[in-house]
């Protein structure tokens, strides 16, 4: 039995000639383009029919960028893992497009980032909350784009982690400063501190003043001398606050020479 990662590099192959096309001026997510679901060299045809190859490439890529920070869950990669190879050429239908998409929005809702939803998404799902919906009917590529434009960069709070990296660390998505300390969950993750311990904001705080302080001596070093200063101990280490010491020493004596 062909592992499910096997299945899916044959879908893809098959499936690169089933690419979306998608105008250069319209709105989508970031995902599309950056896994070339989309092409956006291709004049759109928004109200075409999609086949069976185009909705599973879709869906396979949105599966690739779901893995890529929190996990798609089982549902979503038992639907996916279980796209075959035929039958590409057919055209999907809406009950096709529903059971396929209804998984990854499941998903996203257990992991409540409703934000990154399509905009003005009438109900749970995407087609809203009609009990019953034509599932024969033929569905276009308009539709699966809009079902698909669940956002993975949106930022809720504002504080430099998109939701869906949030959901993959388990911070708070709504709340920039997760565990309180005064410090936004982006901050400690790019200065290295952990947005889940409320303990480390006094270090992280004298982390980022010592560093603050390394880069104005090393501006000022650069001015008055020419060249750059090389602290080659490890930052924070004692034989680092030597050299950092040493150095704003001899810089002081530029501004201030006692009488």
């Amino acid at each position: 039995m062909k592992s499910c990662s096997a299945v899916l590099f044959s879908v893809i192959l098959r499936a690169m000639f089933f690419l979306l096309a998608f105008s250069a001026h319209a709105q989508g997510p970031a995902w599309w383009f950056a896994r070339g679901a989309v092409d956006s060299n291709l004049p759109p045809h928004d109200y075409a029919p999609v086949t069976c190859g185009q909705l599973k490439w879709m869906a396979t890529n949105a599966y690739g960028e779901m893995n890529a920070y929190f996990g798609a869950g089982s549902n979503v990669s038992a639907v996916v893992c279980a796209f075959s190879n035929s039958h590409n050429y057919y055209l999907a239908n809406i009950g096709q497009v529903k059971y396929v998409v209804q998984h990854f929005y499941d998903r996203l809702h257990e992991l409540n980032l409703t934000n990154t939803f399509p905009a003005n998404m009438p109900g749970y799902y995407p087609w809203g909350n009609a009990p019953h919906t034509n599932d024969y009917a033929a569905v276009n590529i308009g539709q699966v784009k809009y079902v698909f434009s669940f956002d993975s960069a949106v930022d809720s709070d504002g504080d430099g982690l998109s939701d869906w990296q949030e959901a993959k660390l388990g911070t708070d998505p709504y709340d920039p400063d997760t565990d309180g300390d005064g410090l936004s969950d982006g901050w400690e993750v790019a200065n290295g501190g952990d947005p889940l311990d409320p303990d480390d904001a006094d270090q992280e705080a004298k982390t980022s003043a010592m560093e603050e302080a390394r880069q104005r001596i090393i501006r000022y070093w650069q001015l008055f001398y020419g060249t750059t200063p090389a602290f080659t101990n490890s930052p924070g280490s004692q034989a680092d606050l030597i050299d950092v010491n040493n150095a704003l020493n001899t810089l002081s004596g530029k501004f201030y020479k006692p009488d």
